[in-house]
C-alpha cells in the first residue's frame, strides 16, 4: 500500500529561544506511517550567523533547509512551500510557524482527517493557541515539553479519533492542505506582504470552490502565539493581527466578518472544548493520581492533579487541574464524595487536605476515602474566618 508523502514546511525569521525544539519535534515525525520530509524556510533571518548555524542543525537533523536571498515576507514563503510540494509530488503539505512544539501524530492525524473528508481544501491542528478555536490553557511552560506534548495529543486522539470541526477559515500556524487542492485553488496572494490574513482569503477561496476548512481535534500542537511574527516585527505592542489586510478581507469577502463574528458568539466548539479538556485532566489523574483539597484558594504549588473544593458553597464540584486544563466534577447530594471519584477515576485519591472550614469541607473529610488515603486537617481555626 503506498504511504501518502507530506512536506512539511517551517516558514523560520529568527527565534533562536524557540526554533531549536520545534525543529527536534519536527524530526520525530518520520518515524510515523507517513512519508514525511522537513524543510526549513528560513526567510533572510537577519543574523547571518544564526543562520549558518540553523542550517547545520538542520544538516545534523536530516532536515532540508533554504535561506532565501532577501525577506519575501509569509505569503511568498507559504507559495514556496507550496511550489515545492507540487512539484516534487507531494500529497500532502503541510505549512508551519517555528514557534511551535510537534506532536508524534501530527502527520497521521491530519492526514487522516483528509483522507476522510474528501472535500476537505485544509485541515489546521488543534491547539491552545489557534485563534477562536483554541483549547485553552494558560501553562505555557509546562505544555512546552515535547513528552507532555506527545501524551495530551495520544488522550485527545483516542477521545476523538478522526473526528473534525468545519472552520470560517484555517489558520496557518499548522495548517495541511492536498496539492490536488492547492492546484485548483491556487498560491496565497502576496497583497499580504510580509504576512496575516493570507490564510484567511485562501480558505475563503478554497470553500467558494466547495471545500471545507477543517479542524482535526486528535493532535495538539503546542504554540507560543505570535513569537515568530513579532520577532519579524509585524506585530507591534498588544497587536494580534494586521489592520490594512483586516480591511482587505473585508473588501475581498464580506461574509465573512459575520460569519467568524458568529462563530465566535455563539462558541459551536464550546462542548468540544470541555470535553477535550475533561479527558485530559481525567487521564492525567488515572495514570499519576490526584489529590482533592478543600480551599478557599484556587492556586496551589504542589505537585500532581489536584480536585479543589470551595468549602461553603451550596454544592459540592471538584475542579481538576492539570496542565492549565480544567474540568468540574459535580458530587450529589448525600452521595459519597469518594464513591463519585473511584467510580470516575479507578482509583482513591493520594491525599485528601481540609485547608478551610465549611459544610463541603466537613463532607471532604467525613468521606469513606479507603484504607491508607490520609486525611489532613490542617485549617487552624475551630470556624470559617471571614
Amino acid at each position: 500500500m503506498r504511504r501518502p508523502r507530506v512536506l512539511l514546511a517551517i516558514l523560520v525569521y529568527g527565534g533562536s529561544d524557540f526554533v531549536p525544539a520545534c525543529l527536534q519535534s519536527a524530526a520525530g515525525l518520520r518515524a510515523g506511517p507517513n512519508r514525511v520530509d522537513v524543510l526549513v524556510l528560513d526567510d533572510c533571518s537577519p543574523d547571518e550567523a544564526w543562520s549558518r548555524d540553523l542550517a547545520r542543525t538542520c544538516a545534523a537533523l536530516d532536515i532540508g533547509y533554504y535561506r532565501s536571498p532577501r525577506n519575501i515576507g509569509i505569503p511568498r514563503s507559504m507559495n514556496l512551500a507550496m511550489l515545492r510540494a507540487r512539484s516534487s509530488g507531494y500529497d500532502y503539505v503541510l505549512i508551519a510557524n517555528s514557534d511551535v512544539v510537534f506532536p508524534l501524530n501530527l502527520a497521521t492525524v491530519l492526514v487522516r482527517v483528509a483522507e476522510e473528508n474528501p472535500d476537505a481544501g485544509s485541515v489546521t491542528a488543534w491547539s491552545n493557541n489557534v485563534s477562536i478555536f483554541s483549547l485553552h490553557s494558560q501553562d505555557r511552560t509546562t505544555l512546552a515539553q515535547q513528552d507532555v506534548v506527545d501524551w495530551i495529543s495520544y488522550q485527545l486522539e483516542g477521545e476523538f479519533g478522526a473526528t473534525a470541526f468545519e472552520l470560517p477559515t484555517a489558520v496557518g500556524f499548522c495548517m495541511l492542505v492536498p496539492t490536488n487542492v492547492a492546484e485548483r485553488v491556487g498560491l496565497f496572494d502576496p497583497v499580504f506582504g510580509r504576512g496575516y490574513c493570507e490564510e484567511v482569503d485562501w480558505s475563503r477561496r478554497a470553500k467558494a470552490m466547495g471545500y471545507r476548512n477543517l479542524l482535526a481535534l486528535s493532535t495538539f500542537v503546542f504554540h507560543y502565539g505570535g513569537a515568530s511574527t513579532r520577532v519579524a516585527g509585524l506585530l507591534v505592542g498588544n497587536g494580534t493581527t494586521v489592520a490594512e489586510h483586516e480591511r482587505i478581507i473585508d473588501f475581498r469577502h464580506p461574509g465573512y466578518r459575520a460569519e467568524a463574528e458568529e462563530f465566535d458568539r455563539s462558541a459551536p466548539l464550546s462542548p468540544l472544548v470541555a470535553r477535550g479538556s475533561r479527558t485530559i485532566v481525567l487521564a492525567a489523574a488515572r495514570r499519576w493520581g490526584y489529590r482533592v483539597e478543600a480551599t478557599s484558594n484556587r492556586t496551589t504549588s504542589q505537585s500532581g492533579v489536584p480536585f479543589l473544593a470551595f468549602p461553603a458553597t451550596p454544592d459540592l464540584v471538584l475542579s481538576g487541574h492539570y496542565c492549565g486544563f480544567a474540568t468540574d466534577v459535580a458530587v450529589e447530594d448525600g452521595a459519597d464524595p469518594a464513591g463519585t471519584m473511584l467510580r470516575l477515576l479507578g482509583r482513591a485519591p493520594n491525599r485528601v487536605s481540609i485547608l478551610d472550614r465549611g459544610r463541603n469541607a466537613e463532607r471532604l473529610a467525613a468521606a469513606a476515602w479507603g484504607p491508607g488515603v490520609p486525611v489532613d486537617d490542617l485549617h487552624v481555626y475551630p470556624e470559617r474566618v471571614w
